[in-house]
């Protein structure tokens, strides 16, 4: 009979589900509090968002039977057949068995499950979209609370039924025991019917505690009902019984883990609103439902448990007094504050008529005292000027005599015929509306003064007379700075005319509304010629209007003044020069300042021409050249254009200086320039770098263009001749060429590589172009002797030369002491150490070697005066001159007195010069070494055998040791012929007396072939190499202590 019900119920609902409708298949009957509670949750959330529910029942607490689910299962299949819907929610186990059985009638549509027992995957693997919520009604969790509130447990009684949901929650306690070592029994009660299970929960031993987690068939299968079976139990059970839903605290339930069943249902709702807004996309997805720890107050108290988890739910608990009669506290408390806000307002209100009361006593006392301690002249007069009342000021402006109670005001004796007429006139207006005037007053103590009168009529008195009040204030020294006002705007109109500046004052359209004399006569237009006209008009064209330069020169909002140099067209057509000075005035008006700076415009044209210009030629000056150099340099690294420099040095010019003098010098100069002017393009730039020295840019020029060119100007100055009187000169020229392009660097690097190139030109024969190319092996060389001229001079100038030293190690054990040979250093801008032969030919080439030799001769003697120990041991040291130095007489006087003044014996300074040098300037030589021999200096001549003369020159010369040219001794271990010339100098020099130094000994074979010829130095990397002269010397001095 059911199944015929349920299936007419079924089939009667419409054929075609709405688009909105959901099936909702609850596994239990309706009346079952978990069931209702859930259905409740579900439509709450639903029904706000306008959707429709079809719920079914399957009833299956009480019907399990295998008949019955069969009949449901063809029940539910021609509804899926015959119906759409949405979605599908299935409720507990037994509804998620009919979906399985149905997936091929179910087919796409999402399932929503909730509350499945011991969930895993397969239990869903036929359906395809499938949602859910799993709950975690962990019966373990019940047991783990049991113990924390009942510590002395010691049996826990489950009662779980044959049922689907009673053998699954059964089976989540053995896996959780088989897992976890309690100490505690726990028992499963399922035998016997409702009744025999109340009477074994009323027998339990002491320490006990019952779990109830489903019963709803006895053991012999017939129904129970839930409710009325947990309520009895609860009053049976000699112990607390806990249990996994929440409804169940309304039947006796002490408390545990619970879930709700209502919030269960709102749950679902919100998953199936979220599956309807398109939110869920991935499938299958599941949510977590835990529980959360609930007691019943009452139980709690019934069995004496201690609740400590301060996040623990705790229903039914009684409320505080406060809370019991907190609506009665809150209308008392409202009366009262009524009440006392009344009270408040009623003393408020008495306070403020007592402050009222006094307040008028205070402006009544302060009005007499106003009245009389005013400054102000005030009077109470009646309608016919009678005084009724004055105050103190008053009755002293005018002198007690004066004031009279028996006649009119304008009748006293101290007013003038004309201030009488108009004070009695002005009493008798006063009657209908107030009068103000200003009239003079002769004054008992001040003389005449000035008043500025208020006369009105006061309010109606008690008796209804008309009387009037009179106010006076002294306004005497206003009227004075009125008057001075006036005679400084006098003052001011006369200087504004006579400034010598132009004044003008201009609207916000630039007409002129105010102009001086001196700017009329400096334009020459009368006044009125002038005014109203817009100041444009006499400006040259394309100056902006005042206002439009404001505008665009407005560098930052608090800027008042603007400055700006302009033209002026005068009435004669002259133009003058204005330095105009603008700033805002009254009325958005502008004030312009001019000052005429025609005389200065023009020397500072003249300056600015003559800054760029060189005096003597008129061409462009090296200032003004190095600028367009830099922009000619600029433009090639931005927009890769090419140019050329040409650098262009007149040859033996310096002969016509010499012999026709500086004035003829100057003229041929001036012939040059002109003549380099005519054929020079006209957007190249041509420049007079400083005497006879010139350049040129060409602009975007070919490097065939550039030769073109300079051949050309060779060509011009080959052919031109100059006269001078009766003297007649040729020209000639050294072109150095150097293309600016993207290899280019500074401009002092462009410049300096042209000049290079230029000094090539001259050394190849003069007249002639030399091209500079970055990889000139020669212009390189030059480029590095110019690097090492300006680190010698800077190392001069810094004292950045270092002494260093190499050991002269004697053949023969009859000579004692140190021998050295003193060397130089140079430290560069990195700290680093350059050899002399790095910057040696450059110091000679640029004649900076004597410079050098000087710093070195003073830092070696100064060095071995100041170390007595290193002087007491040494035998000789030796210093290397150059050939500029013996040459030069003022060095050799240097030296000479060097010497003199030293305390270091003469005898043990050796002083070097290369053969080469000394042959080149022989007689000077022999001059410069007599000299120092005579001080008892021994003199070295250095790479002895290089020249090709040696033997012929060697007689001559007054010297004491010859070293013998490396380049013989470094191979006389196996050049037989080397050997020969070693033996050869050394006999010859044995035999003129001399000693010989051996140098570029660096081995032992040849310091053996050395000593075979009987050599008496040697010199080489075998005995060391330079070091620092210090070091050297403590060296020396050390091995002296060992031996």
């Amino acid at each position: 009979m059911r199944l015929i019900v349920l299936f007419f119920l079924l089939c009667g609902l419409p054929l075609k589900a709405s688009a909105h409708d959901t099936l909702v298949i609850h596994s239990y009957h309706k009346g079952m509090h978990w069931t209702d509670g859930i259905q409740a949750g579900l439509e709450s959330v639903v029904s706000a968002q306008g959707g429709s529910l079809h719920v079914n029942y399957m009833d299956s607490k009480r019907y399990q039977s295998p008949s019955y689910l069969n009949e449901l299962l063809d029940i539910y299949r021609t509804k899926l057949n015959q119906e759409n819907y949405r979605a599908i929610v299935a409720i507990d186990d037994n509804a998620l068995w009919l979906l399985n059985q149905l997936a091929d009638e179910v087919r796409e549509t999402p399932v929503i499950l909730a509350g499945i027992n011991d969930y895993h995957p397969r239990k869903h693997k036929r359906l395809k979209n499938v949602i859910g919520i799993l709950d975690q009604t962990d019966a373990a969790a019940n047991i783990n609370l049991a113990l924390s509130v009942q510590p002395e447990l010691r049996s826990i009684y489950v009662l779980a039924d044959n049922t689907v949901t009673g053998r699954a929650l059964w089976k989540e306690i053995k896996e959780f025991l088989a897992v976890n070592f309690l100490n505690l029994e726990v028992i499963r009660i399922q035998h016997g019917n409702a009744e025999a299970v109340l009477a074994a929960s009323e027998a339990l031993p002491p320490r006990s505690a019952i779990l109830y987690l489903s019963y709803f068939q006895d053991s012999e299968g017939r129904y129970v009902d839930s409710d009325e079976f947990l309520e009895q139990l609860t009053a049976r059970a000699s112990a607390p019984v806990y249990a996994s839903y929440k409804y169940m605290l309304n039947h006796g339930v002490v408390g545990g883990v619970m879930l709700g069943g209502s919030e269960k249902g709102r749950q679902i709702g919100k998953m199936l609103v979220k599956l309807f807004d398109g939110k869920v996309t991935r499938f299958p997805t599941f949510i977590r439902n835990t529980g959360k720890e609930i007691f019943n107050y009452h139980e709690v108290t019934r069995w004496g448990l201690e609740i400590d988890n301060n996040e623990t739910l705790i229903i039914n608990q009684p409320q505080s007094w406060f809370h019991r009669y907190q609506n009665e506290i809150r209308v008392l408390t409202i009366a009262l504050s009524v009440m006392g806000g009344v009270i408040a307002l009623l003393v408020m209100v008495i306070r403020r008529l007592r402050k009222g009361e006094q307040r008028l006593q205070q402006s009544r006392a302060l009005f007499e005292g106003v009245f009389d301690q005013s400054f102000q002249f005030i009077g109470i007069f009646d309608k016919a000027g009678m005084l009724v009342s004055g105050n103190l000021a008053l009755h002293e402006l005018v002198g007690r005599s004066v004031v009279k109670y028996d006649r009119p005001l304008w009748r006293w004796f101290c007013w003038s015929p004309e201030a009488a007429l108009k004070l009695s006139r002005a009493v008798v207006q006063a009657c209908s509306q107030p009068v103000r005037l200003e009239i003079d007053i002769q004054s008992h103590e001040d003389g005449s003064r000035m008043l500025d009168v208020v006369i009105k009529r006061m309010p109606a008195g008690e008796s209804g007379e008309v009387q009037l009040l009179l106010e006076a204030r002294d306004v005497t020294a206003r009227h004075q700075m009125e008057e001075k006002l006036r005679e400084r705007e006098a003052s001011y109109r006369l200087l504004y005319e006579q400034q010598p500046v132009m004044l003008l004052t201009v609207d916000r359209q630039s007409r002129i509304q105010s102009v001086n004399q001196f700017a009329a006569d400096l334009l020459g237009y009368g006044k009125r010629d002038l005014l109203g006209h817009k100041v444009t008009g006499f400006y040259e064209e394309g100056e902006p209007e005042p206002q439009r330069y404001i505008s665009s020169a407005l560098d930052h909002a608090g800027q008042r003044v603007w400055r700006r140099k302009l033209r002026y067209c005068c009435a004669d057509g002259r133009t003058v020069w204005i330095r105009e000075t603008i700033r805002q005035a009254q009325n958005r008006q502008l004030l312009v300042v001019g000052e005429d700076i025609t005389s200065t415009r023009a020397l500072e044209e003249q300056l600015a021409y003559q800054a760029c210009h060189d005096y003597l030629t008129d061409l462009y000056n090296r200032n003004y050249f190095e600028q367009a150099l830099e922009q000619a340099l600029a433009e090639a690294r931005e927009h890769h254009a090419q140019h050329a420099m040409l650098y262009i040095d007149l040859d033996q010019f310096k002969i016509i200086n010499d012999t026709a003098g500086h004035e003829a010098g100057d003229e041929a100069l001036k012939q040059v320039a002109m003549m380099l002017k005519e054929i020079t393009p006209v957007q190249a730039v041509l420049a007079r770098l400083g005497g006879d020295e010139f350049a040129v840019i060409l602009t975007d020029c070919q490097l065939a263009d550039a030769v073109a060119f300079g051949r050309e100007i060779l060509l011009l100055l080959e052919e031109s001749e100059f006269y001078w009187q009766t003297a007649r000169f040729s020209f000639s020229a050294s072109i150095g060429l150097r293309m600016i392009d993207e290899t280019a660097g500074s401009t002092q690097q462009v410049h300096a590589q042209a000049d290079t190139a230029c000094y090539a030109a001259k050394d190849e024969g003069r007249n002639r172009l030399h091209v500079y190319y970055p990889g000139d092996e020669e212009l390189r060389r030059r480029e590095l002797e110019m690097e090492c001229v300006s680190l010698i001079r800077r190392a001069l100038s810094e004292q950045r030369l270092d002494l260093y030293a190499q050991q002269i190690s004697p053949l023969s054990s009859s000579s004692l002491g140190h021998h050295y040979e003193i060397l130089v250093r140079i430290r560069n801008d990195d700290g680093e150490m350059i050899s002399p032969g790095l910057f040696m030919p450059a110091a000679e080439r640029y004649n900076l070697a004597h410079r050098i030799d000087r710093y070195v001769v003073n830092a070696a003697i100064d060095w071995l005066e100041a170390h007595p120990d290193a002087v007491a041991v040494l035998d000789m040291c030796a210093i290397n001159l150059s050939g500029q130095s013996i040459g030069d007489r003022d060095f050799v006087h240097f030296l000479q007195d060097k010497i003199r003044q030293s305390s270091l014996p003469a005898q043990k300074l050796c002083l070097e010069i290369t053969e080469t040098a000394a042959i080149g300037n022989m007689s000077e030589a022999i001059r410069s070494f007599t000299l120092l021999k005579e001080l008892g200096c021994r003199i070295s001549l250095d790479d002895f055998g290089s020249g090709l003369s040696s033997f012929g020159y060697l007689k001559k010369m007054p010297v004491d040791i010859i070293k013998i040219d490396g380049m013989f001794v470094r191979d006389i271990a196996d050049d037989e012929v080397d050997f020969a010339m070693v033996k050869a100098i050394n006999e010859l020099a044995k035999k003129m007396g001399k000693q010989t130094v051996a140098e570029f000994v660096e081995n032992e074979a040849i310091l053996t072939r050395l000593g075979e010829l009987g050599v008496d130095y040697a010199q080489g990397y075998l005995f060391g190499r330079p070091q620092p002269l210090p070091q050297l010397v403590a060296q020396l001095s050390q091995r002296e202590e060992v031996l």
